[in-house]
């Protein structure tokens, strides 16, 4: 509401947000939770949107903000966002002919609110657009060197505390979260950025944009630190990209604000949950990860495929790279061939040209199928209208509901805004039923914190047939921890993990590197890592043993048998860091009925015999074990001991 001509305030029941509209664009001078408490200053010198290279509303007198007008309106909950008001800011920079847009989302009864800003520009920002050492990089034209997405000024006693950065690029990334405790540092990197006071009340900004080191901003950092002063930086877009006649959109930039150092990583998943709603777990078979798949591939072979799909108890399967009617990914990432309509045809020499076969097999496994594909990132997506129209002739035709996109290169902000445009446009045209799965393995991709209405991520390749490379392979140790670590900010409903087969493995190339070998646990431990998240299946099913069949079928039937109650409870990692020698594991828990599962491991090198953990959240004081090998015993509310032999693992729920 504006409580007169130079002020403005968004609130609700959970979050106030006051901001001093005198110098032409909103400054925040108050920031405050459910409780009153105040986390932002009011002597704030500088307003909370810019862009590079442009002058802000306060950085010369001869240059002049006006808000032109402010309007609010309801937006209804979709796919793509719940139900939440948009208060929009409209104002006018005369002498350069500048247009900005600042829209501050907020829902009902949730202590957050969300900004997203536009632009529009008649003149080129005045900046370089390099960084490159050889220029004068004090000689800006303008002094304002970042684009300014959201600002606070911390009241006196909250201060940064904590950023946290994900990376992507997993095919030789294995180090997925980078938490830095904030010290005297002036710029930081990452998604989140924590500020809390001395109780651990506070609030945290979440930027739904890439990995740090995959986006395009002329800036290095993600946050600049000025005294109290905190920018959340980061449009997603570098100065050269703008241009007159067009309306430019940055990255959304959330606040929460939290009452407790519990109560943070509480608001963030439900934040999530929110923000992305109706995601639904499922189990899908990926052929990719039995390293054969070229050599397999045929009608005949993925009939069988289905078969044994639907035998192991899986959702989906996934048909991979060589299904279509020319040649593979390479050609677009290694070659740069251009992509003509005939390229994503169905192949005459593997299929005869249909799926009709196939489609038929499936029905009768009870198998969903589902399609790879990999749109042209070697023209910024500008035929997304061509490939949008053959994803939906396969969903018309063939039934096709889940589409894997691979090979994304979002190097520019056309490309972005493109690859967006036909994921939109294929979710709305079939009212959500296409969903996607969005590969975060190697290049500019959208990584965590972007996307997400669209789909879910596929977080790896990781191979057991081959040794390559130690940190990349396969082994369950490895993918434990990357779940474990994403797990303590992310909701593992967003995530594929993979689950290989042993049968894939090629003892010769681990003979030099045995403690490398992934079947020194077995695979029942391997598809337990799995069971909170989305377990990809990721080998040949009707290429590997009876034996492992049947205990991918177990694990698969009891995922199903719990995953509508584990998608109504937010999961953290539990225990000791992943590391070959700890026990460790996760909590799923339920807020409204206080139901809680445990999912406890202990690794092949861990010396104790018995260990008590603290759960988060939880009080729960009775255990049930429903899978797996050892003992659980209650010791408080809240507080178990386990034991369990080694390479075994826990499945329980609180009784």
């Amino acid at each position: 509401m504006l409580s007169d001509d130079t002020s403005l305030i968004i609130r609700n029941s959970r979050i106030c947000r006051k901001f001093d509209l005198s110098s032409g664009a909103p400054k925040t001078v108050s920031l405050t939770g459910a409780d009153g408490r105040e986390f932002a200053s009011a002597d704030k010198d500088t307003p909370d949107i810019a862009f590079i290279g442009m002058h802000n509303a306060v950085s010369d007198a001869k240059i002049k903000w006006y808000i032109t007008n402010i309007s609010a309106e309801y937006i209804s909950g979709s796919y793509k966002d719940s139900g939440h008001v948009k208060v929009s800011v409209f104002m006018d920079e005369p002498f350069s002919e500048t247009k900005y847009r600042r829209d501050y989302l907020i829902y009902p009864d949730f202590p957050a609110i969300s900004v997203e800003n536009f632009i529009s520009l008649e003149v080129q920002p005045m900046v370089f657009w390099t960084n490159r050492g050889n220029l004068n990089q004090a000689r800006y034209f303008t002094n304002q060197r970042e684009s300014i997405a959201d600002s606070i000024t911390c009241a006196e006693n909250v201060r940064p505390a904590l950023a946290v950065e994900f990376r992507g690029r997993t095919d030789t990334t294995n180090t997925l979260v980078v938490e830095t405790q904030v010290k005297d540092q002036e710029f930081l990197n990452g998604n989140l950025l924590f500020c809390s006071d001395d109780t651990g009340a506070g609030f945290v900004f979440v930027q739904e944009a890439p990995p740090s080191g995959e986006r395009r901003d002329l800036e290095d950092y993600d946050f600049k630190i000025s005294g109290k002063r905190i920018d959340s930086c980061g449009w997603g877009i570098h100065p050269f990209e703008v241009h007159r006649n067009s309306s430019f959109k940055g990255y959304r930039h959330d606040l929460i604000v939290y009452s407790s150092e519990e109560e943070k990583h509480l608001l963030l998943k439900a934040f999530i949950r929110l923000r992305y709603p109706a995601k639904d777990l499922n189990i899908m078979v990926n052929p990719w990860g039995c390293g054969k798949f070229r050599q397999y591939v045929s009608e005949a072979f993925i009939i069988e495929e289905m078969k044994a799909a639907g035998e192991i108890g899986a959702d989906f399967y996934q048909i991979d790279d060589q299904w279509q009617n020319e040649s593979g990914l390479a050609d677009l990432q290694i070659y740069n061939k251009r992509i003509r309509e005939d390229f994503w045809t169905v192949s005459k020499r593997h299929f005869n040209g249909t799926f009709d076969n196939v489609i038929a097999a499936a029905k009768k496994a009870g198998v969903k199928p589902a399609l790879w594909i990999a749109p042209s990132l070697n023209c910024e997506y500008e035929d997304w209208e061509m490939i949008a129209g053959q994803i939906l002739d396969f969903y018309k035709k063939y039934g096709f509901t889940n589409f894997k996109i691979d090979g994304v290169l979002i190097r520019s902000k056309k490309a972005e805004d493109n690859l967006r445009k036909l994921l939109e446009f294929v979710r709305d045209e079939t009212d959500g039923n296409v969903y996607f799965n969005l590969d975060t393995t190697n290049g500019q991709r959208p990584g965590y914190w972007m996307f997400l209405e669209y789909g879910n991520i596929f977080l790896e390749n990781r191979y057991c047939h081959y040794y390559h490379d130690c940190a990349v392979d396969y082994h369950p140790e490895r993918t434990l921890r990357n779940l474990w670590d994403l797990s303590k900010y992310l909701t593992p409903s967003d995530l594929q993990i993979e689950i290989p087969s042993p049968d894939d493995i090629n003892p010769a190339a681990y003979e030099k590197y045995p403690e490398a070998r992934p079947d020194v646990y077995p695979l029942e431990y391997w598809a337990a890592i799995a069971l909170f998240a989305n377990p990809l299946i990721w080998t040949a099913p009707s290429k590997i043993s009876a034996e492992s069949r049947l205990v991918l079928k177990k694990m698969n039937d009891l995922h199903k048998n719990y995953r509508e109650e584990f998608s109504h409870c937010d999961i953290f990692p539990v225990g000791a860091r992943p590391d070959g020698k700890s026990v460790t594991g996760f909590i799923a828990w339920n807020k409204t009925s206080g139901k809680t599962f445990l999912l406890i491991f202990r690794e092949k090198d861990c010396e104790e015999t018995e260990t008590t953990l603290i759960l988060p959240h939880s009080s729960a004081s009775s255990w049930q074990i429903i899978s797996g090998r050892g003992t659980l015993t209650s010791t408080g509310k809240g507080v178990v001991s386990c034991a369990l032999d080694k390479k075994q693992y826990i499945f329980a729920e609180s009784i």
